[in-house]
């Protein structure tokens, strides 16, 4: 079983603060376990999925990542993570977003420059700087950025007609599509 971890700012309030160390550890695992099993057909790109852990008692959904940028020698994919409390999904406080980088060995691009903007409908969400995990193996450097926002504040980017997102360097648009599968899952994570 795979398991997220959602990292929180200290300003922001702190509702279920046992949910977070776990909620965090599962973003990561999940992103890099994802990235390096592309073709796993459990985890398939853009894909959402709900898991009960009975150790915890919690249960995750989770927006598999999808592709957001492909070029010849990387790819930047984007998914979402929410950690309930029991088996009963629940409207959640937060929602982890993690970009996962795949580039050749020794791309490592968001060592230095990893803060998160993200412009949606106008609407700009300074997101700051995302926790980063590395993982290489088979001439693929992986790198797992991951920034937890409020749930109102993914629902907002989800629902918006324009989605304009900066992560270190890299500027790119979701879209319609992207915009569509997050929709889906904010939906799911509040079944």
């Amino acid at each position: 079983m795979m398991s997220h971890n959602l990292c929180m700012n200290d300003r922001r309030k702190k509702t279920a603060p046992f949910l977070r160390p776990v909620a965090l550890l599962w973003a990561c695992v999940f992103a890099t376990v994802v990235a390096a099993c592309p073709a796993q057909e459990a985890a398939k790109p853009g894909e959402i999925t709900t898991a009960y852990d009975q150790s915890s008692d919690t249960t995750k959904v989770m927006l598999q990542p999808m592709i957001i940028i492909s070029r010849k020698r990387e790819e930047l994919r984007l998914g979402a993570v929410s950690v309930h409390h029991g088996r009963v999904i629940a409207k959640p406080n937060e929602v982890a977003l993690v970009f996962v980088s795949l580039s050749v060995e020794g791309g490592n691009r968001y060592e230095s420059a990893r803060k998160l903007t993200i412009v949606a409908d106008g609407r700009r969400f300074a997101l700051g700087e995302t926790v980063r995990t590395v993982q290489s193996g088979d001439g693929v450097f992986i790198e797992s950025m991951t920034a937890v926002v409020p749930y109102e504040t993914f629902t907002q980017i989800a629902y918006a007609k324009k989605v304009s997102v900066k992560l270190g360097l890299t500027e790119f648009e979701l879209n319609s599509d992207h915009t569509k599968m997050l929709r889906a899952a904010a939906s799911y994570m509040t079944q």
